[in-house]
């Protein structure tokens, strides 16, 4: 059963939702954001570089270390995928600024991840772990799970723009209910790792998702961007869509702590972010004048 999730279920669910993304970036959504250069250089150089920076740090100051350590590292290069389009939404952020973004930090991520899961590999746990890590056939598994998805997405948004339109929220549903689905059974199987890993990481997990949230937002108030921008910011560094990670931890490494370590994350994370969006939805005039 294992095999058959981590193998079959996951990698499609990853396609699904690489696939709806495609289908949902319309070049008009870079077009709007003309004027918003700063914001889409300053969200990708957050999610691409201070994001791991930020993981690296905190797992020192905590003192995380072997399989943990490198699950956090691997949580940290994710990109933020359609959860972080959808809460964007929901607290009224810029949509297509976040559209954009999530694209951006998907492109790269198959390049990202597997090298800093290498590293993490050789540095926390030891260098017989990372000469058993596969990297360059990673790298290719994970282009053909995400890039070429978003490639073909793209296209038939290009052929039939008004169909997609009408239909991609639909496919977004289906992933978002699929890739569900394969957390609950991940899950399911290795239950009797959950408490341990909340034991141990659940403090760690809310202070630096709590610090990756402050990080974007008041990235965007130095750099005096628009409140709804900071906002944007706020939840496009602050969430981290494991499915990308999971790939390498479960169908790759095959290793069921990692994957719960993601899981845990992708669950625990929700309650710091949930509490400053709804803060911030009924403190923004005070916060900004």
């Amino acid at each position: 059963m294992a095999q058959f999730i981590n193998h079959a279920l996951l990698p499609a669910s990853l396609a699904i939702i690489m696939l709806s993304i495609g289908l949902s970036v319309r070049w008009a959504d870079f077009k709007a954001l003309k004027q918003q250069k700063t914001a889409i250089i300053s969200g990708f150089i957050l999610q691409v570089i201070a994001l791991p920076l930020l993981a690296f740090l905190l797992l020192h100051i905590f003192a995380v270390q072997g399989e943990y350590a490198v699950a956090i590292m691997i949580v940290a290069c994710c990109p933020g995928g359609v959860t972080s389009n959808a809460i964007t939404f929901i607290f009224s952020g810029v949509v297509a600024l976040s559209v954009v973004l999530t694209l951006l930090s998907s492109i790269v991520a198959p390049l990202t991840i597997p090298f800093i899961t290498d590293w993490s590999l050789g540095y926390f746990i030891g260098e017989q772990m990372r000469h058993e890590f596969a990297l360059i056939p990673t790298v290719g598994k994970l282009f053909l799970l995400s890039i070429v998805p978003i490639i073909i997405g793209n296209i038939i948004r290009h052929f039939y723009a008004d169909w997609c339109s009408k239909n991609s929220r639909y496919l977004r549903r289906f992933s978002g209910i699929l890739f569900l689905f394969v957390i609950m059974l991940m899950t399911a199987a290795n239950y009797h790792l959950l408490e341990k890993i909340i034991a141990q990481l659940g403090l760690f997990i809310v202070v630096m998702s709590s610090c990756t949230i402050a990080l974007g937002f008041f990235t965007g108030v130095l750099l005096r961007l628009p409140s709804p921008v900071c906002l944007t910011l706020s939840i496009e560094v602050g969430i981290q869509n494991a499915g990308m990670g999971l790939i390498i931890t479960g169908a790759v490494l095959n290793h069921p702590t990692m994957s719960m370590v993601l899981i845990t994350y992708g669950i625990v994370m929700q309650v710091p972010l949930f509490a400053f969006a709804t803060g911030y939805r009924y403190r923004k005039a005070l916060l900004f004048g």
